[in-house]
C-alpha cells in the first residue's frame, strides 16, 4: 500500500522495495535499488505491506508491516508462515493499553499495600515502645539465655542511646558464635518481656502474617531494645549473674557447666581461627586439615584448662605457626599441607613444655580483623566472677563465709535462715596466675625449632 500523495520517485522506490517473486522471496535487494538507509527510510515513510497470508493471532486480520525485516519476522523468508504468532497493529495497541492499565493497577495496589504495611509497622513499633518492665518474677530457666542477657546489658552500657544490633548487622559470629542459637535465645528473651523490637529496625524486617491482617518480624533482621531502661536492666543482670554464681544443688551446677561449655567453645574457636589465619595469611599454608580439627580443639582446651589466658594461647598459636613454617623451610620434602597439620602437634608440644617447665608466657593480641562474638567480653567477666566464688583460696581468705564458701543468711522468699553460697564481697587477694603476663618480646620474632 503506497500513500496516494507520495511523490512519483517515492512511489517508484516503494514498488521496487516491496516487489516479490512468485515464491514469496523479495524480487531484488535493497542495495540494488539505491543507498540502503535512504531506500528503507523512503519506503517506511510512504508505504506499508499487508501480509494476506499472515493473520493476526488475536483477530485473524492480515498483519500490516512497514519494512522488509518485520515482514520476514512475521511471515518467514517466503512470507508464508502458517501459524499465527504475531498481532496486528490494532491488537498490539490494545494489548499495550491493557498492559499499561495492569501496571497502573498493580502500582496502585503496591502503593496501598505499602501504606498499609507502613501503618502496621508504625502500630507494631508503638506497641513495642510501650512495653515496660515485665510483670512478675523472671521465668527464664535456660542458663545460656540468662548469660546472653547479662552480655547484652554489658553491650548496651557501652553503647548508650543506641539499639542492640540485629543479627544480620553483626555478621556470622553474632553474639555467641552460632547465629541459629542466638536467634533462639533472643526470641526467648523477647518472649519473657526482657527485650522489645527497637524502633530503629528496618522496614524489611517486618512481613505480613500468613492471614495477611497482621505483621510478624524476622528475628535476624530486627534491632532490639532493653525493656525497662538500662538502669533497671543492669540491676536485673546483676541478679541473674548472682543466681548463676550461687544457685545451689545439681540444677545450679548444671547451669554453670552449660555456660562454661559455651564459653569454652567460643574461646577454642577463636584460637583455632587465629592459628588458621596465621598459617594462611603469613606463611601461605592451608588451614589446619579437617582430620585434625578435633585434636586441635582438645589441645587448645588443655591450654585453657591449665590456666593460660586467651592472650597467652594466642602467643602459643603464633609460635606454633611460626615453628611449623620454619620446619617446612628446613625440609624441602615438607609442603604447606604438612606444615599446617604439624602446627597442631607443635602447639600441643609447646603447651606441654610450658606446663612442665613452668615457663612465663607473654600475652599477645589477635589481629583486629579477626572478629570475636559480641558477647565474649561479657561472658569472660561473668565466668571470672563465677570462678572467683568457687576458688578455694579465695574462700579460705574470705571473712564472710566458712572455708567451704558458705555463709548463714536469711532467704528473702521464705524468711528462713539457711546456708548460702558467699560471693566474697570484700576484695580478697586472688592467687597469682600460673603464668605471668608480659609484653611481646622482640626475640619472639626469632623462629623456634619445630618440636616435631
Amino acid at each position: 500500500m503506497i500513500a496516494h500523495d507520495a511523490p512519483e520517485d517515492a512511489q517508484r522506490i516503494c514498488l521496487l522495495y516491496w516487489e516479490v517473486k512468485d515464491n514469496g522471496a523479495w524480487a531484488r535487494t535493497v542495495g540494488s535499488i539505491g543507498v540502503t538507509g535512504d531506500i528503507c527510510a523512503v519506503a517506511a515513510a510512504h508505504s506499508h505491506a499487508v501480509l494476506l497470508t499472515c493473520p493476526c493471532a488475536n483477530c485473524s486480520e492480515p498483519i500490516a508491516v512497514t519494512n522488509r525485516s518485520w515482514a520476514n519476522k512475521v511471515g518467514g523468508a517466503y512470507l508464508d508462515a502458517e501459524t499465527p504468532s504475531y498481532l496486528c497493529s490494532d491488537c498490539t495497541d490494545i494489548e499495550r493499553h491493557e498492559e499499561t492499565e495492569r501496571q497502573r493497577v498493580e502500582q496502585e495496589r503496591e502503593r496501598r499495600e505499602g501504606e498499609r504495611l507502613a501503618r502496621l509497622i508504625a502500630e507494631a513499633i508503638a506497641d513495642e515502645d510501650g512495653k515496660s518492665d515485665p510483670a512478675g518474677p523472671l521465668t527464664v530457666e535456660n542458663p545460656l539465655t540468662l548469660a546472653l542477657y547479662t552480655a547484652l546489658i554489658d553491650y548496651a552500657a557501652g553503647h548508650p542511646g543506641t539499639a542492640l544490633p540485629s543479627l544480620a548487622g553483626i555478621g556470622p559470629l553474632g553474639w555467641t558464635g552460632d547465629s541459629a542459637q542466638d536467634r533462639e535465645l533472643l526470641l526467648e528473651l523477647y518472649g519473657a518481656g526482657l527485650l522489645a523490637v527497637a524502633a530503629e529496625s528496618p522496614a524489611h524486617a517486618f512481613v505480613p502474617s500468613r492471614g495477611g491482617d497482621g505483621l510478624t518480624f524476622l528475628a535476624a533482621e530486627v534491632g532490639w531494645r532493653v525493656v525497662g531502661g538500662l538502669a533497671a536492666a543492669q540491676e536485673r543482670a546483676t541478679e541473674i549473674a548472682y543466681g548463676l554464681q550461687t544457685r545451689p544443688g545439681p540444677q545450679g551446677a548444671a547451669a554453670r557447666d552449660v555456660f562454661a561449655a559455651l564459653v569454652d567453645r567460643i574461646e577454642v574457636a577463636g584460637i583455632a581461627a587465629y592459628l588458621d589465619h596465621r598459617l594462611t595469611q603469613r606463611y601461605g599454608c592451608p588451614e589446619v586439615p579437617k582430620a585434625r580439627r578435633e585434636e586441635l580443639a582438645d589441645v587448645i582446651r588443655k591450654g585453657f584448662r591449665y590456666g593460660y589466658t586467651p592472650g597467652q594461647m594466642i602467643c602459643f598459636a603464633w609460635r606454633a605457626a611460626d615453628s611449623a613454617a620454619t620446619w617446612k623451610e628446613r625440609n624441602p620434602r615438607v609442603g604447606p599441607p604438612e606444615a599446617a597439620s604439624a602446627s597442631v602437634t607443635i602447639l600441643g608440644g609447646k603447651i606441654d613444655k610450658a606446663i612442665e617447665c613452668d615457663h612465663s608466657i607473654p600475652e599477645y593480641e589477635a589481629p583486629r580483623l579477626l572478629k570475636a562474638p559480641l558477647a565474649l567480653d561479657g561472658f569472660r567477666r561473668l565466668r571470672a566472677a563465677i570462678r572467683r566464688v568457687y576458688d578455694r583460696e579465695v574462700m579460705a581468705a574470705c571473712t564472710h563465709c566458712d572455708p567451704q564458701g558458705l555463709k548463714e543468711t536469711v532467704r528473702t522468699e521464705t524468711g528462713a535462715r539457711a546456708l548460702w553460697r558467699c560471693t566474697h564481697p570484700v576484695e580478697v587477694p586472688v592467687p597469682s596466675p600460673r603464668q605471668e603476663a608480659g609484653e611481646p618480646d622482640p626475640q619472639d620474632d626469632v623462629p623456634e625449632p619445630a618440636d616435631v
